[in-house]
């Protein structure tokens, strides 16, 4: 199976995640995995790095419609992906993972904000109890640091990475080299 690990505050992940969204509608084994790679609960400045990796995918993210705006601020990420976790559970991760990505880099929305949070979850139907318990419960926000940090000792450093086959990989790939990494499946032992 391939993963796809993405965050929200990476340009490149929300072109990742719109191309492998492809492939999970059409059945294919993949999945995409929410991770905080900085891990900190605080908004961070937009750094150089940020606005460089901007300017090299605004291309591709153009060619897939979507629109990526310098951001304010790097928020947290935490919450989201709590957020993420209660849409997967009803089958609503999908249109979860466009409202937010949206939210952030079309709208300059604090993603970090448990409210606003609450109103996007709304948007694409989720139980609002179950929201507000994700992103409230400080088990829940322990428990997924300690499964981001899973993640970094696997070796995912960065946004967005593939896993395919127990080895990771860039994951900024075309379509057809995702269909291609899909169509090899898994190596025989």
């Amino acid at each position: 199976m391939l993963t796809l690990f993405h965050d929200y505050t990476s340009p490149a992940s929300a072109v990742a995640v719109a191309r492998v969204e492809r492939l999970v509608g059409d059945g294919l084994p993949v999945q995409i995995v929410g991770t905080e790679v900085v891990g900190l609960a605080t908004s961070l400045p937009i750094t150089v790095d940020l606005l460089a990796e901007l300017a090299v995918v605004a291309t591709q993210a153009d060619a897939e419609g979507i629109v990526l705006r310098r951001p304010r601020l790097v928020p947290p990420t935490a919450g989201a992906h709590l957020v993420e976790d209660v849409a997967r559970q009803h089958g609503r991760d999908t249109a979860w993972r466009r409202r937010c990505y949206r939210a952030y880099w079309d709208q300059g929305a604090d993603i970090s904000d448990h409210t606003l949070l609450r109103d996007l979850a709304a948007d694409v139907d989720l139980p609002p109890a179950e929201v507000d318990r994700a992103v409230t419960d400080r088990v829940a926000l322990l428990s997924i640091r300690q499964r981001f940090a899973a993640h970094r000792r696997e070796g995912v450093g960065g946004v967005p990475t593939i896993s395919f086959d127990r080895t990771l990989i860039p994951g900024l790939l075309s379509e057809d080299d995702l269909r291609a990494l899909v169509a090899l499946g898994p190596a025989t032992a």
